[in-house]
């Protein structure tokens, strides 16, 4: 009994110890990175009852002068209406706008309200250019956002889905000739899924998309438990890095 009680204390060390270092590589990842500043916004989306704490560290990991900005905050409530916490000032800056739903367990239902909320980019802020980053279910919510028949007057030039699977999701059926797409997704040592989603429903992205895109791309993020369980893959410094290179293609 006492050296289970050893053991079962020594694993626990060595996940803290394992989730600390992957933290401190998180928010080291992007120090160097040099990209070019614009006015396409990146708006970042969580999963199925995802909140500020889903998006915070990624958004605090983008944000650093050399790479994009933390301007605004989208608060949407259940009814959908719209309210905006402003941080910075929306320019050529690349700014950052995590989405925050109310109501955050319908994708097919957030894609709607995510209308009202890119409509008011477009006539408060001036966007006409974004990108979506989807954690989970957020890949789902973009996914159907592109395939509404109404959609803001804004175009949509980059899709990252992170560890994300597409339940009731059907192929695109509009063009969109600019977009470029990543998908990202985890894979526990040598298990082929993170936890939660397997990669043979992550890879189920292709066929959704392919023949309306300008360009697809499948990349495996591996590591250990800590790294790319499916909860940290918005935690991880591989995966920022990957997702700020694909979005503003470094100097």
């Amino acid at each position: 009994m006492h050296r289970a009680r050893w053991i079962s204390l020594g694993i626990s060390l060595l996940i803290v110890l394992g989730l600390t270092g992957a933290w401190a590589a998180h928010h080291r990842a992007l120090h160097q990175l040099r990209v070019p500043q614009t006015g396409t916004a990146t708006l970042l989306l969580p999963g199925d009852g995802g909140n500020w704490l889903s998006l915070r560290s990624m958004t605090l990991t983008l944000s650093q002068p050399h790479v994009a900005t933390h301007s605004l905050t989208a608060h949407v409530a259940t009814n959908g209406h719209v309210s905006w916490e402003q941080l910075r000032s929306v320019r050529a800056n690349n700014p950052i706008i995590p989405v925050l739903f109310a109501d955050n367990t319908h994708p097919q239902r957030e894609a709607r309200q995510l209308v009202g909320v890119l409509n008011d980019l477009a006539t408060r802020y001036h966007i006409t250019h974004v990108n979506f980053v989807g954690h989970s279910s957020g890949g789902t919510i973009a996914l159907a956002y592109l395939n509404l028949s109404r959609q803001a007057p804004v175009t949509v030039m980059h899709l990252v889905c992170i560890g994300a699977d597409f339940p009731g999701i059907v192929p695109l059926t509009r063009h969109y000739p600019q977009l470029k797409v990543l998908n990202l997704a985890g894979m526990i040592d040598a298990v082929p899924n993170d936890g939660e989603v397997p990669l043979t429903d992550a890879r189920q992205l292709a066929p959704l998309v392919r023949g309306h895109v300008a360009s697809y791309r499948f990349k495996i993020i591996h590591g250990h438990l800590w790294q790319v369980e499916h909860s940290l893959l918005h935690e991880s410094g591989p995966v920022d890095r990957e997702v700020a290179t694909f979005l503003y293609r470094p100097n």
